[in-house]
Parts: structure tokens; sequence; C-alpha cells
């Protein structure tokens, strides 16, 4: 029916898969079967597709058979690993960070409760770090007391609940810490890493959801590109500041 309209031209043919970033992959082979079996009939008919495509990126990573002639690759290509499995077939660099500055810091005694509901309590005189950032801007509030984020290139742990707007962070350990220091949520600092796979994982989620959670406007981007600052995108626009 489609083939006999005469505004319409067919570009391609595909599926999806449902559990290719699953360890068993027998229902994805499953899938990828049916798709052949429609495949083998669409060339019975003599109808001209030129192409064929399965594989997402757990698909491309683990499944080669499934590459056909074009491949779908979602956050493999922000160097996000869909699957654990996927973590032992290729090496992949992180694309984006999400990052702000320490805004605040207070040294409170042994005994003082940080944040609502009294959740964490301080087990020595601690050195707390305040950041503007909270779950209005993406950072999640199931990250309370269990978060880890990057300081002078050290892992801290977020302590008490995220708020709306702001982050409490342990920095009684980082030497020569002041505010306005960077802040790494996820991404790279230094040589260390918190991948967005481990906050994903924090979270019972996955790290399509967690790379989701920043897309708000309130949340200003920055492009790179060869290099060098390219373009902002904020809440006013978006602003190339470099053009070459």
């Amino acid at each position: 029916i489609i083939r006999k309209m005469k505004n319409i031209e067919i570009q391609g043919i595909y599926t999806h898969f449902s559990t290719a970033d699953e360890p068993d992959k027998e229902y994805a082979f499953q899938q990828f079967n049916i798709f052949n079996k429609i495949v083998k009939k669409v060339k019975i008919m003599d109808i001209d597709i030129p192409f064929f495509h399965t594989a997402n990126s757990s698909a491309l990573i683990e499944l080669p058979a499934t590459r056909l002639n074009l491949v779908r690759p979602g956050c493999a290509i922000y160097g996000l690993y869909p699957s654990y499995e996927s973590r032992q077939k290729i090496q992949l660099y992180p694309a984006l960070s999400f990052k702000t500055n320490i805004s605040f810091i207070k040294k409170v005694k042994k005994g003082s409760y940080i944040g609502y509901g009294r959740t964490y309590k301080t087990k020595k005189q601690t050195l707390v770090g305040t950041l503007p950032v909270g779950y209005a801007d993406g950072y999640p509030r199931l990250l309370s007391n269990q978060g880890i984020v990057l300081v002078r290139g050290k892992s801290v742990p977020v302590i008490g609940r995220v708020c709306m707007d702001q982050t409490m962070i342990d920095i009684t350990d980082i030497e020569g810490v002041s505010i306005g220091d960077e802040v790494t949520l996820w991404g790279e600092q230094s040589e260390n890493t918190m991948r967005i796979e481990s906050i994903a994982e924090m979270l019972h989620t996955i790290v399509d959801e967690v790379v989701h959670l920043t897309d708000k406007g309130r949340v200003a981007k920055l492009f790179i590109k060869d290099g060098k600052p390219w373009k902002i995108k904020n809440m006013l626009g978006e602003y190339v500041i470099n053009e070459k």
C-alpha cells in the first residue's frame, strides 16, 4: 500500500531492541530474527529499501551481527556505557560534565545536624561546603547522603539532604579548599572521574535519565569545540563566544 503512494519514498526499515542492554541476549536475538524475516519478505516483493538498521548502543557494542548497514548509537556517542557488560568490550570517554562552585564554607562542631530532616549528624568537627545546586537543577534528591563529588581532584561525600537549590558536602580533608573552587558533580576533574554510570547505579536507573536531568533552562551549558569554549546556552538564549 505504501509503495503505491506516489508521494512516499521509503528510505529505511528498522526495529528497536528492548533488552539488548541486559546480560541475557536471547530475546534480542528473537527480535532480530523476526526483523530479518520481514526484510527477506520485503526483498522477495522487490521493494527497494536502501537502509536496514537495528543496533542501538548496546547492540552496536555487544551484538556485531545486528549492525547491518546503519547503526543508531545513543548514549555511547556521549561516552556512556549502556550496560555493565559493554564496559568489557570498548573504552569510552565521557563527553560531558556537570559542574558548579563552592559558594559558602562553614566549620561545624561534632554532633551538628546538616540539612532538612536532620538525616546527617557530624561525627567530628567538620568543614562543610555549600554548593549552589540542587534537585531543581537536576542533581537528584536521591543522592542525599550517598552522592560523591570531586573537589581539587579528590572525592568528597554529599552530606545531608539535597535541597532544591543547594547541596552540602564534607570538605574537611581537602587541603587549601576555598570559596569559588570548582566542584564536579559528574565528569572528569584532574585525574579523577565521577562517571555518570556510577550516578545511575546509585539512583537505580539508566545513564540516559541522568543525562537528561540537567536539561533545564536554569542550568547553563558550555559547549567545547576543538578544545576551546565555543557556545553558551542559558535562560537568555544561545551565544557563540568563539567563531573559530
